[in-house]
This record gives structure tokens, sequence and C-alpha cells, in this order.
């Protein structure tokens, strides 16, 4: 993280309760993801004797680059969202926000029942797979994981909104996965073909944060 140093450091941390730690850790995840502008930059998702996640985004303030890491330790029992950039009250207001929504989300998720609960994790996670695509195709991944990520992100819509209207990103996701199918799967996708996905994975993130919003 060479890039950080001589960058101002700011921390918050939240103990959490009642909420597995996986869930956590989508909703923190979501806190910061669904502002305006934010990239995931790098993320890691293990759970062996207990789960530990991480994922660092880049996003703005004021037109100002910042980066923020999201961490998840059920060791600690906590989440913490820390920020690096140039104006510590500056961080310090954007994460004091983004802490108090993920409360806010956590609060909601717990008044939930259990299945309204399930379909609101599963269009979390159909939110981070639209985040990881479009970390996929910056990074020049093969085509391999990149779909893997839009089967993953099809199906937990498919769930999130069973009972409603046929939500239209099932049918875009379906098109995509038929358009992607013949290719090279150990190859990097065509330059203008990942061009036209991460902007339709900009489109799912919207859609589905409007499914997620329904639930908080």
């Amino acid at each position: 993280m060479n890039e950080l140093e001589g960058k101002v450091k700011v921390s918050r941390t939240h103990e959490y309760r009642k909420i597995d730690p996986a869930t956590v850790f989508k909703l923190a995840w979501y806190a910061v993801a669904s502002k305006s502008g934010v990239l995931l930059a790098d993320h890691s998702e293990a759970e062996s004797r207990s789960f530990k996640g991480e994922a660092m985004f880049t996003a703005r303030i004021d037109q100002n680059p910042i980066k923020t890491k999201v961490e998840v330790d059920e060791a600690q029992g906590s989440v913490e969202i820390t920020g690096w950039g140039e104006d510590e009250a500056a961080l310090g207001t954007y994460l004091d926000s983004t802490m108090d929504a993920l409360k806010k989300s956590s609060d909601k998720y717990l008044s939930l029942a259990d299945e309204e609960q399930k379909k609101l994790r599963r269009a979390l996670i159909a939110k981070t797979c639209w985040d990881r695509i479009i970390h996929k195709i910056l990074n020049k991944a093969t085509l391999s994981s990149i779909y893997f990520q839009l089967a993953h992100g099809r199906e937990m819509m498919i769930k999130a909104t069973e009972g409603d209207e046929l939500n239209p990103i099932t049918l875009t996701t379906s098109g995509w996965l038929s358009r992607i199918e013949p290719l090279p799967k150990d190859e990097t996708p065509p330059a203008g073909l990942a061009t036209e996905l991460a902007k339709k994975c900009i489109e799912w993130k919207k859609g589905t944060q409007e499914v997620i919003q329904n639930f908080l």
C-alpha cells in the first residue's frame, strides 16, 4: 500500500451483534459502495474457523480521491471502516456518515422477517457481483471468472425478487450469459465487449440498489 504512505488515515469501528459477520460485511460493503463513483479496488473473503472479510474501494470527497477499506473480523466481533485521504475533517465526516448508514441498515435488517432477510442478503450478494465484474474487467481478468460472477449475480437477483414482477436485470443478465458462453473462457474479453459489459454492470448496480432499498 505504498500509495497510502503520507495520506491522512481515519478509522471508525462498530461492534455488531445478532447479525452474522458475512451479512455485516455485505451491509458495510453496500454502505460504502452504494455511493456514486465508488469502485472496488481489492477484496478478500474467507471463512474457516471464523469469518474475515476485507474490501478496498476508491472514492472521492469533493473531487479529491480517497481510499476506503471495510474490514469485518468475526474473532473481533467488529466492523471497521478506514479512509485515507488529504483532509482529516472531511474523512471523519464521510466515515461518520457511512457508519451511521451501516448502523441504520443493520437495525432495519434485524427488524425484517426471515424471508425478507434472505431476499435482502441475496440482493446484497448480487450488488457485490456487479462491483467484482467491473473490478475484474479493469484488471484484465479471464472471461471464466467474469462469467462466474455474472451467473452468480443473476441467480441471487432471481431469488431476491422471487414473487415480484419479473426484474429486468434477470432478463438482461441472461442475454449476456448467452453472449459470453461461446467465447474462450481462458482469455480476457474483447475490449469492446468488456466496455459494454462494464456499463451494463453500472445499470445493474443501480437496479439492484433499488431492490435493496425496498428492504432498507
